[in-house]
């Protein structure tokens, strides 16, 4: 059976069986795969196996999808490749004469004289804080909407003076 394995450290080995006509995958509950990791979108793209290949769409997701760290919008991954959605990524294993047993296996190299204590409390991830991979959508929509309404209320305000102003007036 074809599948997609996790390959990033946490989600190592956590996998979705492409048996389905479409599978989406995203952080939200409602996907076929769902990856509860934030830089993954909460619909981030859609999947669809057709003879071993793997037809990918990316469904208007934050940090985009990758093909062997090319972006695409669209695109089809073969047995062997990496799919990066955010910064998670899978490895395709199709079903014809391939498995994933070799798929999980990370192997890292320390250094001769151990690891000091510093460098654990560092991490692995190593992300500077100016670090702009990751960006966050644009607020524009919200914060046009709050403009309009203060200007509405305002008038609606200016309304009533107004109109209170002329009644005593009478």
């Amino acid at each position: 059976m074809a599948k997609l394995v996790v390959i990033s450290e946490g989600f190592t080995g956590k996998t979705v069986e492409l048996k389905a006509d479409k599978i989406t995958i995203g952080r939200s509950e409602d996907n076929s795969f769902q990856i509860a990791e934030n830089s993954v979108s909460s619909r981030h793209c859609e999947l669809q196996l057709k003879d071993d290949i793997l037809h990918i769409k990316d469904l208007g997701s934050t940090n985009g999808t990758f093909i062997n760290d090319k972006k695409i919008t669209g695109g089809t991954l073969k047995p062997g490749q990496v799919l990066k959605l955010g910064s998670i990524e899978l490895r395709f294993a199709g079903d014809k004469g391939r498995d994933s047993s070799s798929v999980a296996v990370k192997t890292v190299s320390l250094p001769q004289g151990g690891v000091k204590l510093d460098d654990l409390e560092k991490g692995s991830q190593g992300v500077s804080k100016d670090d702009k991979t990751f960006t966050k959508k644009s607020n524009k929509v919200n914060k046009l909407f709050i403009l309009v309404g203060a200007i509405a209320t305002f008038i609606l305000i200016a309304s009533v003076v107004f109109a209170m102003s002329k009644l005593k007036g009478q």
